[in-house]
């Protein structure tokens, strides 16, 4: 395993005070080899397995802006690290021959210890079947989350043209101890392995999570199946299983009941449930810094435009114009609550819109999305549309609204619209008086895969070309 482990760049990873190494090394060596179905349990609740993702690819999108120099509070192009410059000025290289790749790295990390799960668990002690079938449905949505983040950061957006011959990322579905020449499965594979994990755990995932939002539960399933049907461009099932999922939780908390208590602070800065605590949440995972992009951009033009300064509860509670004596030329993003990347109840109000407005259903549409709004906005009024055309439009301006700076979404929206000449769009940074411009479907929209990984596995393992 540790070998493994090395290829896909992951060696210098620990969990915690249980390395890779001492985990998974020979039964001798130890107490900690997951024996009984409690053993299995305590792995999903370790904190690592909570996380999912890392939010660094938002800087090559039209949400970010970065100033020049620094403003005294909040990021600024010049203090971010080499890998930040690049990804903001859309460079074909990102990372350095020495730099860990965190999003890349850490998932494989998560997906070792469901493999190992999916595997073992059965044949634990203690406990019984309908438990550790439990346990087992959880690591497989688990792992089909991970691959989905995965396959649509490094690889091109799925095209049902092209899906079968695109690249997409190396399938590890075993915790083998052995393994070389690692190979890039193709985006159709990717996407088949996660249909067929997350159908698989639903025969088997509780109607409720345990303990908390950070277990899956059938909801998540549901959900989870219904953002990458969305990916795939395929409505009808998505709309179906985003029903589905609601049908279980479709509650949306009022942001118009909550406030920002301390100005001057920024963890509880303002008083919105996170976590377990809003029940907007239907599985929970978290960025690896747990604010995610709080207090390290500022939003841009573009995106502030798409807000009621005034009445949008997101603009008031989300964003600073000034901190202390400061004052910045264009709000920082600053809410300071932990950023859930993983489903919620909002993203499934707005694939339900999408789905019904791409089918031509534009009542249902606007029903879902002003049943968000209501919740949103204050006063809000009740948006109406003529065609479904409109009320895409109308949906999508929501999407990017609720889902700013959070997970990777616009940054996989970019890339999935990229492909309807109606929304296709180039991204334009500057800095020090240069534009940088990332052109609509261009090639470096696809993040390239690690060079250490590359380098384990030379000969066998093609990069993204950019």
């Amino acid at each position: 395993m540790k070998r493994l482990l090395y290829r896909l760049c992951l060696s210098a990873l620990t969990l915690g005070a249980v390395s890779c190494n001492t985990y998974l090394d020979i039964k001798p060596k130890g107490a900690l080899i997951p024996e009984t179905t409690a053993d299995y349990e305590t792995m999903l609740n370790y904190v690592q397995i909570t996380k999912g993702g890392d939010p660094y690819p938002l800087y090559m999108t039209d949400d970010v802006y970065l100033p020049d120099q620094s403003l005294g509070f909040g990021g600024s192009f010049a203090a971010s690290s080499p890998a930040v410059q690049n990804l903001y000025t859309f460079q074909q290289e990102v990372f350095g021959e020495s730099e860990d790749d965190a999003l890349w790295n850490n998932a494989y990390q998560r997906m070792y210890y469901f493999n190992v799960l999916i595997d073992k668990v059965m044949g634990a002690t203690g406990s019984d079947d309908a438990t550790k079938r439990a346990l087992r449905a959880e690591a497989l949505l688990g792992r089909a989350y991970e691959y989905l983040m995965l396959v649509n950061v490094y690889a091109k957006h799925y095209d049902p043209a092209t899906a079968t011959s695109d690249l997409g990322v190396p399938l590890i579905l075993d915790d083998a101890i052995e393994r070389s020449g690692l190979v890039r499965a193709t985006v159709a594979e990717v996407y088949a392995r996660v249909e067929s994990d997350l159908i698989e755990a639903l025969r088997d995932l509780p109607e409720k999570p345990r303990a908390n939002a950070f277990r899956a539960s059938r909801a998540a399933g549901y959900a989870l199946l219904s953002r990458m049907y969305l990916y795939k461009g395929d409505y009808d099932k998505a709309l179906a299983n985003a029903k589905l999922a609601l049908d279980t939780n479709s509650t949306l908390i009022d942001l118009s009941q909550y406030r920002v208590l301390n100005p001057m602070g920024a963890i509880g800065r303002i008083d919105v449930p996170e976590r377990d605590q809003n029940p907007e949440n239907i599985y929970l995972r978290v960025a690896g810094y747990a604010y995610g992009m709080s207090a390290q951009v500022f939003v841009s033009d573009d995106l502030l435009a798409l807000y009621d300064q005034d009445k949008d509860m997101r603009y008031q509670l989300y964003m600073v114009n000034s901190f202390g004596p400061l004052s910045f030329p264009r709000p920082l993003w600053m809410p300071f609550i932990t950023s859930n990347i993983g489903m919620a109840t909002p993203e499934l109000y707005l694939i339900a819109a999408e789905c019904e407005a791409r089918q031509g259903n534009t009542s249902a549409a606007l029903t879902y999305l002003n049943t968000l709004r209501s919740k949103r906005i204050q006063d809000a009024v009740a948006l109406s549309a003529t065609s479904s055309e409109e009320a895409l439009d109308l949906v999508l301006a929501e999407r990017r609204r609720e889902l700013a700076l959070t997970g990777n979404f616009r940054l996989i929206d970019l890339k999935r619209l990229s492909k309807e000449p109606r929304y296709a769009k180039s991204v334009v940074h500057s800095v020090a008086g240069e534009e940088y411009r990332l052109e609509s479907g261009s090639a470096r929209y696809v993040l390239p895969i690690p060079t250490r990984v590359m380098n384990f596995n030379a000969g066998t393992m093609v990069q993204n070309a950019r």
